[in-house]
């Protein structure tokens, strides 16, 4: 699938290229419906100029709290600042992904009663987050491991109405740009953050759905079902966001029941998974 959709606008105009998966991504693979940080799930980068499809673990690691605290997880980063911020600002430079997905929730309403929004492609479809990975030594195995986080902009007029901030979504004629194809992962940084902006009007369309996704054990078809959606309660403050839903991945949970603010996180500045609270994909 991100072969025909990313060759069909592929910078070089020409045919569609190979995509190399890594056999432990397409062991890997199943649909999932409710994906939550420190799932394992397939991010497309670059190695060596040609793109690979690899398994990675949705969350940066970091320490703010001091003190010898325990690493907190990063599900996403702002894209107005992740050129710049120490945390991100390697990455940003050298190990940009991609990460496919064909929808994302986001929630609205009181806290104790979120409804969930399906965020998804207006014409159907896969989409494409702009994202970044790091290079982790897993503490059990001792192997590798790829770890991603999400950028996040501005809601589009599309998202507006239930939050503030959204995953960065890519055209496919930009996919090679920000993973570095074709220029050995040298593209020149004011054009490539140019790619952090929210989506066009008309390109994503909402459904409401079942609440059951608010409980990240939850991983089903029918939690993509239509409901009947409630008039929106008057925002008090910062909406509370959720994350994307792909057909690849869906991640793992502090505990079951519960939301993240997810797509409002200023990234660095505290915890991005706070104990008992889960956010979604």
């Amino acid at each position: 699938m991100l072969e025909a959709y990313l060759g069909a606008g592929a910078a070089d105009g020409g045919p569609a290229r190979a995509i190399a998966a890594d056999p432990k991504a397409a062991a890997l693979y199943r649909p999932r419906y409710n994906i939550a940080p420190s799932t394992v799930h397939p991010v497309l980068r670059a190695q060596g100029g040609q793109r690979e499809l690899v398994a990675a673990t949705w969350g940066f690691t970091g320490r703010f709290a001091g003190g010898g605290a325990a690493p907190s997880l990063l599900a996403n980063a702002r894209a107005e600042s992740a050129r710049t911020k120490p945390t991100f600002r390697g990455a940003f430079a050298a190990r940009r992904c991609v990460v496919p997905a064909d929808g994302f929730y986001e929630w609205s309403g009181p806290k104790g009663a979120r409804r969930p929004t399906w965020f998804h492609p207006a014409g159907g479809g896969m989409l494409r987050m702009a994202g970044l990975y790091q290079l982790a030594k897993d503490p059990d195995a001792g192997d590798i491991d790829v770890r991603f986080t999400i950028l996040t902009t501005e809601a589009s007029a599309d998202v507006a109405q239930v939050h503030d901030r959204m995953p960065v979504l890519l055209a496919p004629e930009d996919v090679d740009l920000w993973l570095g194809v074709g220029d050995g992962g040298e593209s020149d940084a004011d054009r490539v953050e140019a790619l952090l902006r929210p989506a066009p009007r008309g390109s994503l369309a909402a459904r409401a759905v079942s609440p059951r996704v608010n409980a990240v054990g939850h991983d089903d078809p029918s939690l993509l079902e239509e409901v009947a959606a409630e008039p929106a309660a008057p925002k008090a403050g910062p909406a509370k966001a959720a994350a994307p839903k792909a057909g690849p991945a869906k991640a793992a949970a502090p505990k079951a029941g519960g939301t993240l603010l997810l797509f409002d996180l200023d990234a660095g500045a505290g915890p991005a998974v706070p104990s008992g609270r889960t956010p979604r994909r």
